[in-house]
């Protein structure tokens, strides 16, 4: 059972707070850190620390409801919380039978006029030089939409962003990344500003410091509107108040005079449409096409590319088509393709001390150059995983994890959200995370053959766009799984066990030799990946 390929992002929030060490020699460095855990859903967030009496101190610490409000922000809604309707006590359903109209509001004519006449020049370009990227651009937001959000949220879009969304509600792909702008901000949709903004606010909500959000003192607020990201933590915003477009990095100063600062959302459009239309460069960057036909921008400019032009961007149905449902698999698929196990009591299982020591020595390495070399990148591992979360992952998946990735867990359960992994562009995940994922993984396609994903498979890292390194539980071997191309068990990808690859890249980190083709570097304290091969 084959499914479309899909992509998610996951933004749990970590942290970690680094203690003076007072012991001599050289530290264990997990003994200097007291490390917590943040995951949302929703409005509502789970927090937990290795110390409770520090964890109670950072919830306490946290913006109250009206300070978060003055910031821009939602307040925080911790899990272990107590409803407002008490213990016991079930809060009463809403129902709502029909829905809310909004009237929308006029706009400046002259600033639609422009917007639309940009964004004319952008598709026609597109149309003869990348159509791919024109088919990526999603179609408008209803004005019913537009006014439905300010009236939720209580403020005002400038009106070239409103105008703007009533012509694209932002591009496919993950986080908008079917149509990019330089260096490769994808262009967010209306529903990406609550996305981004919810992470960027949560960040500031429990930091607790109520000065610390000041767009004009370049600090975040509540109050700016993503419209570009590039899904590693930087996004292209929008300040309300003058319409200036900035750019945004994690615990970084807010910039609007960086290569993407712009007096206005306007006049970015227009600007990337000159560029486009002269095939000059957009501030540092110059337009140009892949061999799949879509707009990507380089540092250096290239030969338009024969082929790639396509017809004008068809109009919007007038009556919207349903999407089939893809079926779920049954009981039977799902059995003979390993993802229906018979139940089972979770049982610790303690790895091998021989195994526990190898194991524990190449993360000490890995924890020593991070520290060093990439201290963003260390504050994101996470705290040792329990034995019996991984007992009860390995209970609900029907399998046993080997000892080195049980060991692995033991020291780290994962590397958090843009965290450590294997080259080029993995992550490593939590016990839960593999587990879920794992049932994710079977319930859009488990199969029976050696091609598509298989219930013996362990998921042990992921990528944001969808793909997956897993162990085969029959030969002990890693491999990469793509729902659009299946299995990889041959190749680069391919290690004689979980151990050896974190071997591997913990070498690649300390000699800077890359690994199959890829090269640890490190950019404002994160670890990434780049390859030897490229041009």
């Amino acid at each position: 059972m084959i499914a479309p390929r899909w992509a998610r992002v996951v933004r749990p929030v970590l942290v970690a707070v680094l203690l003076l060490a007072g012991a001599a020699g050289e530290p264990d460095l997990l003994e200097e850190t007291v490390m917590c855990s943040s995951m949302s859903m929703g409005g509502t967030v789970s927090l937990s620390c290795d110390d409770p009496a520090f964890e109670a101190d950072m919830k306490a610490g946290a913006l109250t409801a009206e300070e978060a409000k003055a910031v821009g922000c939602p307040p925080i809604q911790w899990e272990d919380e107590e409803s407002a309707a008490g213990p016991g006590q079930a809060q009463e359903p809403v129902f709502v039978d029909d829905e809310p109209t909004y009237t929308p509001r006029p706009l400046d004519p002259a600033v639609t006029a422009r917007v639309n006449q940009a964004w004319d020049r952008i598709e026609r370009w597109l149309g003869a030089h990348a159509s791919a990227t024109l088919r990526a651009l999603e179609f408008g937001a209803g004005p019913q939409r537009l006014a439905g959000w300010e009236a939720d949220h209580g403020r005002r879009l400038p009106d070239d962003l409103y105008a703007s969304y009533l012509r694209h509600d932002g591009a496919g792909g993950n986080l908008g990344a079917g149509f990019q702008l330089p260096s490769s901000y994808g262009l967010l949709g209306l529903s990406d500003i609550d996305y981004i903004n919810w992470g960027n606010c949560e960040d500031l909500v429990m930091e607790g410091d109520l000065d610390a959000a000041d767009p004009e003192d370049g600090t975040w607020h509540g109050s700016l509107l993503a419209i570009g990201s590039d899904a590693r933590g930087r996004e292209l915003f929008v300040e309300p108040r003058t319409g200036r477009v900035g750019e945004a990095r994690s615990q970084e100063k807010l910039r609007y005079d960086g290569p993407m600062g712009w007096p206005s959302h306007l006049a970015m459009l227009e600007a990337l449409a000159g560029a486009l239309e002269r095939g000059e460069a957009l501030r540092d960057w110059y337009p140009v096409v892949t061999g799949s036909c879509e707009l990507r921008w380089a540092g250096e400019p290239a030969p338009a590319r024969p082929g790639c032009a396509g017809g004008p961007r068809p109009s919007p149905s007038p009556t919207p088509t349903v999407e089939p449902t893809p079926e779920k698999p049954t009981a039977e698929e799902l059995r003979a393709g390993g993802c229906l196990p018979p139940r089972r009591t979770p049982r610790v299982r303690m790895p091998g001390p021989r195994v526990t020591a190898e194991v524990n020595a190449v993360w000490r390495r890995v924890e020593r150059w991070l520290a060093r070399k990439a201290p963003v990148t260390f504050k994101r591992l996470r705290p040792p995983a329990r034995p019996l979360d991984i007992a009860r992952s390995e209970a609900a998946m029907g399998l046993r994890f080997p000892d080195d990735l049980r060991a692995s867990l033991l020291r780290h359960d994962g590397a958090g959200s843009l965290g450590f992994g294997p080259a080029p562009f993995y992550e490593l995940m939590s016990a839960r995370h593999i587990r879920s994922e794992w049932k994710m993984l079977c319930d859009i396609g488990g199969g029976s053959d050696d091609y598509w994903w298989h219930g013996r498979l362990i998921p042990f890292a992921y990528a944001i766009d969808g793909g997956n390194l897993f162990v085969d539980t029959r030969t002990g071997k890693t491999g990469e799984f793509f729902n659009e191309e299946g299995l990889t068990v041959e190749g680069d990808v391919v290690w004689p066990s979980y151990l050896a690859l974190l071997k591997a890249t913990t070498r690649s980190l300390e000699t800077g030799r890359p690994i199959r083709g890829w090269r640890p570097k490190v950019a404002k304290g994160e670890l990434d990946w780049e390859s030897t091969t490229s041009g």
